[in-house]
């Protein structure tokens, strides 16, 4: 905002107050900054508030056919891997986000690419109820918090099937169970029906 104020002040300025006393130069330079470097930083900032925002669970929880995941996640009595997750404080914040984004720069951006087509099947209401997950879901999002530490080296089979488990020819939730309700459970109705009962607590971060 206070870049996009400045560049309205500055242009403002430049061309009906100061035009006449600047040298030729200096003036195309103000114009310069005021027309595109501050609402480059402008557009800049927000860009990256938005994409900050949308990282949390309550940009999850916001559109309403993701409430039975986000139920799902924060009852306290679901035996789900996101739930468990959850519940044992093993992802501090940023639940949804952190299980769901491939890192590094192509995962974040393959994230954001995937989150916008949530958002145009939710504006446009072109989802199915119950929704799916598109695509399959890559192990290494596990293995990537997963391996190395002592609970996971100790497991024989871990050892036995890492080769498998990075290639994604067995899927960690063959062993572990599902990571969400089972698609007869994540309809809006189910949602609706659940909040009424109290089922689900406030997300732990802030």
């Amino acid at each position: 905002i206070a870049a996009s104020v400045a560049g309205i002040l500055l242009l403002i300025l430049v061309q009906y107050v100061y035009r006449a006393r600047l040298p030729h130069g200096t003036y195309h330079r103000l114009l310069l900054v005021g027309v595109f470097l501050l609402p480059l930083a402008a557009t800049w900032s927000t860009t990256a508030t938005v994409m900050e925002g949308t990282k949390s669970v309550q940009a999850c929880r916001s559109c309403h056919v993701m409430h039975p995941f986000v139920n799902d996640m924060t009852s306290a009595s679901s035996p789900t891997l996101a739930a468990r997750h959850y519940r044992n404080n093993w992802i501090a914040k940023d639940q949804c986000y952190a299980c769901h984004v491939t890192y590094g720069a192509t995962g974040t951006l393959a994230g954001k690419r995937d989150g916008f087509r949530h958002w145009w099947h939710y504006v446009t209401n072109t989802y199915p109820d119950p929704i799916q997950y598109v695509g399959s879901y890559a192990n290494a999002n596990c293995l990537s918090c997963h391996q190395g530490t002592g609970k996971w080296e100790r497991v024989k089979s871990h050892q036995t099937l890492v080769g498998e488990l990075w290639a994604d020819r067995i899927a960690c939730v063959t062993c572990h169970g599902p990571p969400h309700p089972l698609p007869s459970e994540r309809t809006v109705a189910v949602a609706s029906r659940d909040a009424s009962r109290g089922m689900a607590g406030g997300p732990h971060e802030e």
